[in-house]
């Protein structure tokens, strides 16, 4: 354990030794705090504690992470009032902007550090009374900078196991880590390079070629997130220890609240029980006391449990509107989904089963895809300039070089060929008939040629990092 604790001190400390300051605060206030918490019986001291220990962590993620984008909102809010009152703006030239470093995976240290002080104040978990233990928790390497976020329960028990190098645990481990490069270099980087080139000057394309870039983004998106999972477990694997899947073929939802079960799982199922069940209990119990003709007490508390918690979501993404937009459309798109499900529960009974699972898994694809321009353009006004484009303007497709465009469709299929066969089981049937077994290591041979053929080795860090 010492050498885990040790390799994550340093990798993190690798990227600037100064930042880890920041998760160093957070590991001692997290750990004192839920010591304390757990051995306080006054109900009142101990909401103290815990509202003293997520004031630390979440100020410290506020502080580094959105502080900026907090000031500069609201010198413009100020100036958009003045300009409506005065006609004028009351700071004309003036901005702050505090030259920070964020310390790496800030996002997912301070959430599993929260989640562990909410689970120690719920009375459900028992607070880590060895800090080299909690602190490796935390640092743990393979989920450092993207996560999973892993749940304290489920992950410090396997650090007090021995650990002993296994040679199944190490040939999966690199079959997971093969398929994250994949992932990575072969999918996400080479189509980043059409991305990249279409939504840095978006004025300058057609609408179809908007439109091919915004789907090109979010199979980007899951194979850059996803690549970097599968490399995080299985480096977890090979040590013998086991990371939550992340992702569980999320293109294959037929809705937005089933694409989110789907993707990036950890931070799902995070925000579903420390954020929207408590604030949905809440407005439930309120609503009870009061009579609403129009909405159910259900319907009330589900979509301001929703649309708070999707923004939240989009706000943890990144400091800026077009995330705080991209949050608010996916809670926004499942209120319509619990609105119309009546609706759409008859219309299931008078189609075919086939085209209700082609036709949600397209609809919530395209709609995704459609809120993904916000996630992956520079500004809001790019955001909306795109999609009016893509709606009004035609023109030529944009290709580039025709070897390029044809990898980023040949690497959009493969996907698809993947997520189809983990979605009906068949890659699971093969890996159990020991006949199948050369025809998988020819498939492992054939994902190393398409790396080091097609792969594009200087895509950039993952996108995740920036979170």
């Amino acid at each position: 354990m010492v050498i885990l604790l040790l390799s994550g001190i340093f990798f993190y400390m690798f990227a600037g030794a100064v930042t880890f300051i920041v998760p160093a605060v957070i590991i001692l206030s997290t750990f004192f705090c839920g010591i304390m918490i757990s051995g306080t019986v006054n109900q009142g001291k101990k909401k103290v504690l815990f509202l003293s220990g997520l004031v630390i962590n979440l100020g410290l993620l506020v502080f580094f992470k959105y502080i900026n984008f907090i000031i500069t909102s609201t010198f413009e809010g100020i100036n958009f009032i003045s300009k409506i009152i005065w006609s004028e703006h009351v700071l004309k030239g003036s901005s702050v902007f505090l030259k920070l470093i964020i310390p790496l995976g800030i996002s997912f240290i301070t959430f599993q550090a929260v989640g562990y002080l909410i689970e120690i104040y719920r009375g459900s978990h028992i607070p880590e009374k060895n800090l080299g233990v909690f602190a490796t928790y935390l640092l743990f390497f393979p989920k450092l900078l993207s996560g999973p976020i892993e749940r304290a329960h489920n992950f410090i028990p396997q650090l007090r196991l021995k650990h002993e190098l296994n040679y199944e645990q190490i040939v999966e481990g690199l079959k997971r880590i093969l398929w994250g490069l994949f992932l990575k270099i072969v999918v996400a980087d080479r189509l980043a390079l059409y991305t990249d080139a279409v939504f840095n000057n978006c004025r300058q394309h057609s609408g179809i070629t908007l439109l091919v870039a915004s789907i090109f983004f979010t199979v980007q998106l899951f194979s850059d997130f996803a690549g970097y999972t599968s490399i995080a477990i299985g480096s977890a694997q090979i040590l013998g220890f086991r990371l939550m899947e992340n992702f569980n073929s999320p293109f294959m939802a037929k809705s937005i609240a089933e694409f989110w079960g789907r993707w990036h799982i950890s931070l799902s199922n995070w925000l579903r029980d420390y954020l929207f069940l408590p604030l949905s209990y809440s407005v439930a119990r309120r609503a009870m006391k009061k009579s609403y003709k129009v909405f159910k007490v259900e319907y009330i508390s589900y979509i301001t449990g929703i649309l708070i918690t999707m923004t939240i979501c989009g706000i943890w993404h990144g400091a800026s509107w077009n995330f705080v937009i991209f949050g608010f459309l996916q809670g926004f798109i499942m209120t319509v989904e619990l609105l119309t499900r009546k609706v759409r529960k008859k219309v299931k009974k008078i189609i075919p089963s086939w085209l209700d699972t082609l036709g949600g898994m397209g609809f919530t694809f395209a709609v995704f895809s459609f809120t993904t321009i916000f996630f992956k353009a520079n500004t809001v006004t790019d955001a909306f300039f795109i999609v009016g484009k893509i709606f009004t303007a035609s023109g030529p497709f944009y290709i580039g070089e025709w070897q390029q465009i044809i990898y980023c469709f040949l690497a959009v299929f493969l996907l698809l060929i993947v997520s189809l066969s983990q979605e009906y089981s068949v890659k699971k049937s093969l890996q159990l008939k020991p006949k199948y077994w050369f025809i998988s290591q020819i498939g492992y041979v054939f994902l190393i040629i398409l790396i080091l053929l097609i792969g594009v080795f200087d895509g950039g860090q993952f996108i995740y990092f920036q979170f």
